[in-house]
């Protein structure tokens, strides 16, 4: 037997042994599209809420304590005031801090905290949550 041959025949057992296999991409499973709201009641969503956290970050103060700030949105027409709650968790260790601002209507406002806490400890191995009601 010649080379082309001998691949052309093993070409083939192996495509008889995974025809199975490869036959064919599986198709889609589920509803294509969402059920219809029931009659006479109308879907309801949740509006957004007005305020909501749009950047924080952090670093080291001059004493290498952490410092984390951020921004504040008002999404409503009318001024808000929030409150800015921070929690750092070090390990077993939960540190918390607020801040209150006024936030204009439609803008962003600014905020800051500064934690007894050293930069290089948090880095090391610290998390972060910032939440604003």
């Amino acid at each position: 037997m010649d080379r082309r041959t001998v691949l052309a025949a093993a070409a083939g057992s192996l495509s008889a042994l995974l025809g199975g296999c490869l036959g064919a991409a599986p198709g889609a499973t589920g509803p294509r599209h969402p059920p219809d709201a029931p009659a006479g009641e109308p879907r309801r969503t949740t509006a957004p809420p007005p305020l909501s956290v749009g950047t924080f970050d952090f670093e080291a103060t001059d004493a290498g304590d952490l410092r984390v700030f951020g921004t504040v949105r008002n999404r409503s027409d009318a001024e808000r005031t929030a409150t800015v709650t921070v929690t750092v968790g070090l390990g077993d260790e939960e540190f918390e801090r607020e801040a209150s601002l006024a936030v204009p209507a439609g803008e962003t406002a600014e905020w800051s905290v500064t934690f007894d806490v050293a930069y290089e400890r948090f880095t090391t191995n610290g998390n972060l949550s910032v939440d604003v009601a």
